[in-house]
């Protein structure tokens, strides 16, 4: 901590200068610890610190301080208390919880307080200093852990999740007193099993990057089963290391031969990548293989960041879409337990230019054997062009054009013309080859996004499947559909089944809006230890690196 001396002491002749004070009184040379901490808080600035900018905490620490007459939180008589000691030493391992210590200012208090600086009792200035810097970090740390750095909107402006009220200066508070403050802060973290799975996978990835010897290696060539090479022994010691194979009992640990164990341990490495597992050792799978792990490490802070967005509660148990994951999970209760969660693969818009929004809503109602209402971008690139090549194509395709007082105008030229004129648009009526096939689930939206089936199943073997124009296909929409209208008896599997083959729409209620939450999660712990990763298909992490390296006061930028 750049530790200024003179720097309270001027802060409180200028607070003195600016309420009217004599000039006896603006020159005292020794004010009191209450004071200077009282001049540090008012002044919104405080340089000592990494990020000194203070509007963030400032009516939070105005709060604390004038409850206690502006008498240090932290320190007695020039020493550090033990409470403050031990939360300085929690904040040193912050890296165990995805944030970076240094933005707490860890190391310089830590030098203030059990360093060499606290050999000797902390003068004035310096113990305002400590105290006014310790108040930020605690206050600051709490919010992260149990909102985040940023919140939702600031990264996904449509983002609008539900605000949970948290008494930050009561936490505080907790912590001033506390002998155990690490109960404190893991208190302010979300409840959910899959983010502390998400810590323990940060925690074993780091010890994993502390040896570099483990992606020491290359491969020259395409490997496949059978084949020999020499770095195959340190690809076996990688893939035990990260848990995608055990360690082999009949295979020698210095084995050059790819054999079938190697290649299943492959397979499991490419499955959780979200590749094609098709065990081939090619330069796509070698070269994920060797990624640093800190590349790693910071994909799990930024999935650590973004569980933190989410209410510790659900009013109701929701359904969230992880579109780099291309999964689609429905909550059953309030736990999420792998054992009560529905789960399946969808299909999310193109990366280029039809991205699946990042948002959130409520599912509203189900529409069995819908219209598909092509939106106008789409009738207009892709329809127009094929129907005036082909005059028949939107009748054998079983579209028709409505108007826009909703008259149905045929396919012919003239009624071509009025879509063309936005004065009708282009439908699909219901039916095998509807392209939302048997079912949607509807959230109305600004972006006329939603979940529903589809006729095409091609894209489901797809590794990577952003191939839609920006709504969400699922590959198991009758499991859904029963799933949340199981509160409704009368539709069972079969109901649902024959309702998905009607010849006209049929609009069902659910009991009760259901959540839904479009999320962006490029990492993934499973309960079994798998730790899942994904590529950034929108660049949205290379987007919240950005917005979390300009620092605090986050809430303001």
């Amino acid at each position: 901590m750049r530790i200024a001396r003179h720097h309270t002491a001027l802060l409180v002749a200028g607070l003195l200068l600016t309420s009217g004070q004599p000039a006896t009184a603006q020159m005292a040379p020794s004010p009191d610890v209450s004071s200077l901490v009282r001049a540090i808080v008012r002044a919104r600035v405080h340089t000592p610190q990494r990020w000194a900018r203070l509007d963030d905490v400032a009516a939070r620490l105005d709060t604390l301080y004038e409850s206690a007459l502006w008498s240090p939180r932290w320190s007695r008589n020039g020493v550090a208390t033990p409470a403050a000691r031990k939360l300085i030493a929690e904040l040193r391992l912050l890296e165990e919880r995805g944030l970076v210590p240094a933005d707490y200012d860890a190391d310089q208090l830590h030098s203030l307080a059990d360093g060499r600086e606290a050999m000797r009792p902390l003068s004035a200035s310096e113990q305002a200093d400590f105290d006014v810097t310790l108040s930020v970090a605690a206050f600051r740390v709490t919010r992260a852990l149990s909102s985040g750095r940023i919140s939702a909107t600031q990264a996904h402006a449509k983002l609008r999740l539900p605000a949970t009220p948290y008494d930050a200066v009561g936490a505080v508070r907790a912590l001033v007193d506390a002998t155990e403050p690490r109960a404190v802060l893991d208190a302010a973290e979300p409840p959910f099993l899959h983010y502390r799975l998400l810590k323990q996978a940060l925690a074993r990835y780091r010890a994993l990057s502390r040896d570099a010897s483990l992606l020491d290696f290359s491969v020259s060539r395409v490997l496949r089963a059978g084949d020999t090479d020499a770095a195959l022994p340190k690809v076996r010691r990688l893939l035990v290391a990260l848990g995608d194979m055990a360690a082999p009992v009949a295979t020698p640990v210095d084995s050059l031969r790819y054999d079938s164990v190697l290649v299943a341990g492959v397979r499991h490495f490419q499955r959780r990548q979200g590749y094609t597992a098709d065990g081939i050792l090619g330069p796509a799978t070698v070269a994920r293989l060797r990624r640093p792990f800190p590349e790693r490490i910071r994909q799990i802070a930024l999935s650590l960041e973004r569980w933190r967005w989410l209410p510790p509660s659900f009013a109701e148990p929701p359904v969230i879409v992880n579109v780099p994951a291309f999964r689609l999970y429905a909550f059953a209760s309030s736990s999420d337990r792998e054992s009560d969660v529905l789960t399946m693969d969808v299909v999310v818009g193109d990366a280029f230019d039809s991205r699946t929004p990042v948002f959130s809503d409520q599912i509203e109602y189900a529409v069995f054997s819908p219209y598909w209402n092509v939106p106008p971008s789409i009738s207009r690139q892709e329809l127009l062009p094929k129907a005036r090549r082909d005059p028949g194509y939107l009748a054998r395709a079983n579209y028709e054009v409505v108007s826009n007082a909703g008259t149905v105008l045929g396919t012919s030229a003239s009624a071509l013309s009025a879509v063309a004129g936005g004065r009708a648009m282009i439908r699909q009526r219901p039916g095998g080859n509807n392209a939302l096939g048997g079912v949607k689930f509807i959230f109305p939206n600004e972006f006329n996004v939603y979940l529903h089936d589809t006729p095409s199943q091609k894209a489901f073997d797809l590794a990577r499947r952003d191939v839609s124009h920006g709504c969400i296909r699922l590959a198991e929409p009758a499991k859904l559909a029963q799933f949340l209208l199981r509160d409704q008896p009368t539709w069972d599997s079969a109901r649902i089944a024959e309702s998905m083959r009607r010849t006209s729409e049929l609009r069902v209620n659910l009991s009760r809006p259901v959540p839904v939450y479009i999320m962006y999660l490029t990492a993934t712990a499973r309960e079994d230890g798998t730790m899942l990763f994904y590529d950034d298909i929108y660049g949205h992490d290379r987007t919240l690196i950005a917005q979390l390296d300009r620092g605090y006061p986050y809430s303001l930028r």
